[in-house]
């Protein structure tokens, strides 16, 4: 009985995810056309991050807010423990974002041609170049509110414990000298765990550390600030 329960689940998440992607995603597509800056594209990533929340009955608690700017650009990096992470930071954060998204996302009918005009950052992980390339021509979009958004780990989590942290996110900060953001993101591995399709109902978690200046960081300090970032997170995690 249990397991035909995740299997409708499951149909359901995947169902009604694909729907949302069509309704939104064709608009989406001729409107980003004639957006220069990929905010009203974004918004339209948001609207379909709500939808599946809403529709899967998973409720975002928020922590932190206040403590940003939405009119500030941030290079803001989170742990990552489920495909629900992503729609979760979405509807939390009032920023146009540029995720930042492995090459097979962009493979994906529709949804690839969507995340490419939104402007979201397409790295290639097995061509280190390639990705910093990626980052590098970023760099330029972030300014006035637009920000960049790192899950530090590079994937999800197998088991929902906190991995190693990849320096991707770190580095861009350096380079910029945009304030590091570290995010915590609490309960969404329980409500899909990675290699599932369905979504429990719930409640997940987004605490937003406060703001770390950069600017007395070298790129000789690189591990030291990664540390700095890894640090926060998995102490709120900890204590949560």
């Amino acid at each position: 009985m249990c397991m035909l329960a995740d299997r409708i689940m499951a149909a359901w998440a995947l169902t009604t995810t694909a729907l949302y992607t069509v309704i939104l995603g064709v608009p989406l597509i001729f409107i980003a056309f004639f957006s220069k800056t990929g905010r009203v594209p974004y918004k339209l990533c948001r609207a379909w991050a709500w939808l599946v929340l809403k529709t899967n009955r998973v409720k975002i608690q928020i922590q932190g807010l206040n403590g940003i700017n939405p009119d500030s650009s941030y290079i803001f990096m989170s742990n990552h423990a489920s495909n629900l992470d992503p729609p979760a930071i979405a509807f939390t954060l009032d920023h146009t974002l540029r995720f930042v998204a492995k090459k097979s996302l962009a493979k994906i009918p529709l949804f690839g041609l969507a995340i490419r005009l939104a402007r979201m950052i397409i790295i290639d992980r097995d061509d280190a170049q390639s990705a910093r390339e990626a980052v590098n021509r970023a760099m330029k979009d972030l300014t006035g509110g637009v920000s960049a958004f790192f899950f530090a780990e590079g994937t999800r989590s197998l088991d929902g414990k906190l991995q190693k942290f990849k320096k991707g996110g770190v580095m861009l900060a350096l380079k910029t000298k945009l304030p590091i953001v570290p995010i915590t993101i609490v309960g969404s591995y329980v409500l899909m765990p990675k290699k599932t399709f369905r979504i429990k109902p719930g409640v997940v978690k987004v605490i937003i550390g406060e703001p770390i200046d950069v600017s007395q960081y070298t790129e000789d300090d690189r591990d030291i600030l990664l540390d700095r970032v890894r640090s926060v997170i998995s102490t709120t995690l900890e204590n949560d």
